[in-house]
């Protein structure tokens, strides 16, 4: 498992999950049998999905890259693969289980490292604080990331904030600070925490809103995703 600013990377064992849609762009990489379902269309094999594209995984091992549409490497995949619908990866590398997160950036012909230079300075800010804060597990209360001090800490009224991140970001703040929140959880979870301790320390009210809003992220349940990666 890889986590980065802008990137998250697992390589997992079997997986089925259910239905689910995501704002990050994901990269699947097979190494074994691979079947991806969406809106009546049906893929096999290495494949690039789309941000916010419905879908259903079933895939034996293998990658699954996640990256924000607003990065640097998120803006060259959609400049790269325009469709609104997932897409085979022809040329996509056999990758094993040991390979660095950046060779596999590197291997599909993208620029590393992620930077937020087409963001607005202040939003760019922003989630360069977020990204520390996380990271270094401070400052993870609910409070803290309320919109109304994000706004006043920025400058802006509350609405002004709200308007002008989802412009930037094409995803509300409350949604986006959510799959932060797992994220972070996430890295607890690498530390051997168990799921109700990693779930408060990353700003969730409980174990079952972490449950909840992970499932509705990776169509599948944390302690079932543990087991396989």
């Amino acid at each position: 498992m890889y986590i980065q600013p802008g990137i998250f990377a697992a390589y997992t064992g079997v997986i089925d999950t259910k239905p689910h849609q995501h704002h990050q762009i994901q990269l699947t990489l097979p190494a074994g049998n691979c079947t991806l379902l969406y809106n009546n269309g049906l893929l096999t094999g290495p494949h690039i999905i789309p941000s916010n594209c419905s879908h259903k995984l079933t895939m034996d091992e293998g990658w699954i890259i996640l990256i924000e549409p607003f990065s640097d490497i998120g803006q060259q995949l959609q400049s790269r693969y325009r469709s609104c619908h997932p897409q085979a990866l022809e040329e996509a590398p056999k990758l094993g289980q040991a390979t660095p997160l950046e060779s596999l950036i590197l291997s599909l012909k993208l620029n590393y490292p992620v930077h937020n230079t087409n963001l607005d300075p202040r939003i760019a800010a922003l989630l360069e604080l977020l990204d520390s804060n996380f990271e270094n597990k401070i400052n993870m209360e609910a409070s803290h990331w309320r919109a109304s001090k994000v706004a006043t800490r920025l400058h802006l009224s509350e609405s002004r904030f709200l308007h002008i991140f989802r412009a930037q970001m094409g995803i509300a703040w409350r949604p986006y600070l959510v799959w932060k929140r797992i994220i972070c959880a996430i890295g607890y979870l690498q530390q051997q925490q168990n799921i109700t301790e990693a779930a408060v320390n990353a700003g969730f009210s409980d174990s079952a809103h972490f449950s909840r809003s992970f499932k509705k992220q990776f169509g599948i349940n944390p302690k079932n995703a543990l087991k396989l990666i």
